[in-house]
């Protein structure tokens, strides 16, 4: 979910939140290589910065920065602090294949069909959401960049079916939807009314790739009630179930490790998000929240928890 686009004399700036799955459902392998899912997305109030302006003196604006390379177009990304220590000390991918470049280079192929020219930029990303995560925190940034540079570079493009062309995360994320079910590869989305929820977060550390989590999934194939929207809608602590939970935690000693953890707090319903290897729990209410995620966090200082909440209705992206 995101506000208008913060223009200024540095550029557009946009928020990129973090999405949680509450509960998730393989229906089977698609003739594309994906898979038909059944899910009901959140967003959450964690979420990534993403700002972009025309490249100007980029060399002196790397040197404040962390590493990063010049694409052939002339665009750079660069990574700023985001106050997160734990985050801040983990090395990003700022080359090509970060999703917010990506949505750079579509973008401008989309737009210079149209006659609009985007010139070389500069992007600057504040990551905030964990990545490799399950949490959608690429596919959040590049949703947030293609809403950016529509913003700074309108043009007749259409932002879904680039989006789509991305990851199947980020039609939710372009979607300005706080909740929505998601089928398909993730190109289906609707959306839906799911009262807000305080929730604990945990991310052990361990990035497991979707088409691993998928792998899996084929080989200890398990099959789970649908996302109970009705059930969520009028408040209900429901189980929350995803399919690829039982064999992303049989080969991943973190998640199994996580999911007791937050099972040990007796809060309420513990899940996995999308293909891991964040783990959640859900909480009575933000003083719980805050209460548990402070309490597990001096206990496992290696991991990365949070408390968070999630959005609750559609809103204008």
């Amino acid at each position: 979910m995101s506000g208008p686009a913060a223009r200024g004399p540095g550029g557009v700036r946009e928020a990129a939140p973090a999405k949680l799955n509450l509960g998730l459902r393989v229906l089977g392998r698609r003739g594309d290589g994906f898979h038909d899912l059944d899910s009901l997305f959140v967003h959450l109030d964690l979420a990534d910065t993403v700002a972009v302006r025309v490249a100007s003196d980029a060399g002196a604006a790397a040197d404040r920065h962390a590493a990063s390379e010049v694409t052939p177009a002339g665009d750079r990304l660069l990574r700023a602090p985001s106050g997160d220590a734990w985050l801040d000390d983990r090395p990003l991918t700022l080359g090509p294949d970060n999703l917010v470049l990506r949505a750079v280079a579509r973008y401008r192929l989309a737009a210079a069909a149209t006659g609009v020219v985007v010139p070389p930029l500069e992007l600057e990303l504040v990551k905030r959401i964990p990545w490799g995560a399950g949490l959608a925190g690429g596919s959040a940034d590049a949703a947030a960049t293609l809403r950016a540079m529509a913003a700074a570079w309108p043009a007749r493009v259409e932002l879904p079916a680039l989006g789509e062309s991305l990851g199947s995360d980020v039609p939710f994320c372009l979607s300005g939807a706080g909740a929505a079910r998601v089928g398909g590869r993730g190109e289906r989305v609707v959306a839906a009314a799911v009262p807000p929820l305080d929730l604990v977060l945990v991310y052990p550390g361990a990035e497991v790739s979707a088409g691993a989590a998928f792998g899996w999934w084929a080989v200890d194939r398990v099959d789970v009630p649908p996302p109970d929207e009705e059930a969520l809608r009028a408040g209900r602590r429901v189980p929350l179930h995803n399919a690829l939970e039982p064999a992303v935690a049989a080969r991943v000693p973190a998640v199994r490790d996580a999911l007791a953890e937050l099972r040990a707090l007796g809060m309420g319903p513990v899940a996995m998000s999308g293909s891991g290897s964040t783990c959640f729990a859900w909480a009575a209410d933000a003083a719980s929240a805050s209460r548990a995620a402070r309490d597990l966090s001096q206990r496992r200082p290696e991991w990365w928890v949070r408390a968070v909440r999630s959005a609750c209705a559609a809103s204008g992206g």
